[in-house]
């Protein structure tokens, strides 16, 4: 089945501005017009109080993302790697798309490794494939629940989580006199 192009829903646009992002965070490319690139956004959910905060978000271009992933250890990449292989479920995405839906909603509305619904996740990402202002409905966009993240930091190498950690620090740094709050493990480019 070929993917599917619909217009970039209100989701996925930046929360500063409630338009689509217009650039990679890494190099400043334009990606609105025909350029290949992935979103991601991390929330913190309050199950119950039916609230969420945004904790970070970005879009990368292609190239740039391959670079980044480029900085992950071999071990982490391979186990990686496995881990998505042999947990994500991709037949919910695949019944929706055989059903001509592409309501961006319910495509995460569960977590592709533990199936978790997205309302009883506390920590989630959600990730979509992007072309210029469409999102691709292929594999994605899919939601990972903070208990799978947490898996897969388990997963990764020292040199790896260092990257990591890198990345936040030079494109999300916390302000200085909350550092001390922030674990060290809690950022994974998926």
């Amino acid at each position: 089945m070929n993917p599917t192009l619909v217009e970039l829903p209100s989701l996925f646009h930046s929360s500063e501005t409630g338009t689509p992002i217009s650039k990679c965070l890494v190099c400043e490319k334009p990606l609105l017009e025909k350029e290949e690139y992935v979103i991601e956004k991390a929330f913190t959910n309050y199950p119950g109080m039916n609230t969420q905060d945004l904790v970070w978000e970005f879009a990368i271009c292609t190239e740039c993302m391959k670079d980044q992933m480029n900085e992950y250890s071999e071990d982490s990449e391979r186990k990686m790697s496995e881990y998505f292989q042999q947990h994500m479920d991709f037949s919910y995405q695949n019944e929706l798309r055989k059903n001509q839906d592409f309501d961006s909603g319910k495509w995460i509305s569960k977590c592709i490794i533990k199936g978790t619904p997205i309302k009883d996740c506390a920590q989630y990402q959600i990730s979509a494939q992007c072309v210029g202002n469409l999102m691709v409905f292929d594999r994605t966009p899919f939601m990972i629940s903070g208990e799978a993240m947490d898996e897969i930091i388990q997963l990764m190498s020292s040199e790896t989580l260092g990257f990591f950690n890198e990345f936040r620090g030079k494109y999300f740094p916390p302000p200085e006199d909350l550092s001390p709050f922030f674990k060290e493990k809690d950022f994974v480019l998926i």
